[in-house]
């Protein structure tokens, strides 16, 4: 091997060593701003803060994610259960849904977030009797922003809650759904929020002994909106409307919206006359070949009768996210500056923790509320008092530091200390 040989070798070598390099020193974390609703995702439009959120919603009535069929899953009885699906769009066979039709009908409670709408449920759940309109689909509406709010005088806001579509920091237009207003009648849909004042995002539907809740917002749900707490306000007052009772989180039957709108516009077609099997029946070598194929499939289904039984998952055991969650939330705040934020949300999980652990309740540290803690925790009332005094005043001040976040911090962690 001669010296230009070995110059060229190691030129090549040194291309690929700064290759490497310059591939490793980009940033590994990139976020993906595809809406997915996926409930471990923490993209942007991902799922996970609202499952957390979820799971402890209803406290000991417990939070299920349904990673299969709903066939075997969801209870055939009377529970008081909540079915919750947020997503692009619903795909379920004709066993899934009807599993889930009995599911309402027998008293239990389904919430649907989605752009479209399987056009095969909705002519089981929606009686246009009244109107004489069809069940189509959600009609669109293009915005870079729009207004949601609630129809409940206790629930509606003067200011209603802002929502845009964000694109690697970029607003950018949108396609927000709606029902048309047209298939609201008597005995039908009933409107419980509105989208710019005159479209309805939001409806229930009585079926059977049960209800139907249909929202045409699921982005809503996102984790990018849920890090403001005036949406997050929105989305607990459209939860409100849950009856108390276990929450199934559907994460199997999710699919892309254009899968589902597909499949409402090619719903109740018939196949045309001149179809491909009705060629090949024309054509004696292709109608040999068929029926050998149908021939050969049966002796398949034949010889595979013998039942094989599915291979048994293996369960993993129950993991506390609980501080993995709240790390994030905290991370989000103070890479935002918002320490006033962290800050009562720092407040909100101690007066958690004093629920849980001593069962007293109050959503502020009053003085028969304080006397109650010294005497279940024995912590010293000077240390308590320096803890309400200082959530009072970052209550009503508008601008807070990091050293009196710290500092504020250093407080709870002295009391979970030394508590009993």
């Amino acid at each position: 091997m001669n010296r230009r040989q070995i110059l060229i070798i190691v030129g090549i070598l040194a291309v690929f060593a700064v290759l490497i390099f310059l591939l490793s020193q980009r940033p590994r974390n990139r976020f993906s701003w595809r809406p997915n609703y996926k409930a471990e995702s923490k993209q942007p439009y991902g799922a996970f803060i609202i499952t957390e959120l979820l799971k402890n919603y209803f406290p000991g009535k417990g939070f299920e994610v349904l990673r299969d069929s709903v066939n075997g899953n969801l209870p055939d009885t009377v529970v008081s259960a909540n079915y919750v699906f947020i997503g692009e769009a619903l795909f379920m066979d004709s066993v899934d849904m009807e599993v889930l039709l009995q599911f309402v009908e027998n008293g239990n409670t389904a919430f649907i977030s989605s752009h479209t709408i399987p056009q095969d449920l909705m002519e089981e759940v929606y009686d246009n009797e009244c109107n004489y309109n069809e069940w189509v689909d959600y009609d669109m509406l293009k915005d870079t922003t729009v207004q949601l709010n609630l129809s409940d005088p206790n629930l509606h806001t003067s200011k209603g809650f802002q929502y845009k579509y964000v694109y690697r920091n970029r607003t950018m237009p949108y396609v927000w759904a709606h029902i048309d207003n047209d298939y609201f009648c008597e005995n039908d849909f009933t409107e419980l929020g509105d989208l710019n004042d005159t479209l309805t995002h939001f409806a229930k539907i009585a079926f059977g002994d049960g209800t139907f809740y249909f929202h045409t917002v699921p982005i809503a749900f996102t984790n990018y909106h849920l890090l403001d707490s005036n949406r997050l306000e929105y989305v607990h007052r459209v939860f409100s409307y849950l009856p108390e009772g276990k929450i199934y989180w559907d994460e199997h039957s999710k699919t892309f919206e254009a899968l589902g709108r597909y499949r409402n516009n090619s719903w109740n077609r018939t196949l045309s006359k001149e179809s491909p099997l009705q060629y090949i029946l024309s054509q004696p070598p292709l109608t040999w070949a068929w029926y050998l194929l149908l021939v050969i499939g049966l002796l398949f289904l034949l010889f595979r009768t013998k039942r094989k039984q599915r291979i048994i998952p293996v369960l993993e055991s129950n993991a506390n996210t609980s501080l993995e969650f709240v790390s994030t939330i905290g991370r989000l705040y103070f890479m935002q500056n918002s320490h006033k934020k962290l800050a009562l949300q720092k407040m909100k999980l101690f007066l958690n923790f004093v629920r849980e652990r001593y069962h007293l309740r109050g959503q502020e540290l009053d003085e028969a509320f304080i006397q109650k803690l010294v005497a279940k925790s024995e912590v010293q009332r000077e240390l308590i008092d320096k803890i309400w005094l200082m959530h009072r005043n970052i209550s009503n001040s508008s601008i807070m530091t990091e050293n009196t976040l710290i500092d504020f911090h250093q407080l709870m962690d002295q009391f979970y200390k030394t508590c009993k």
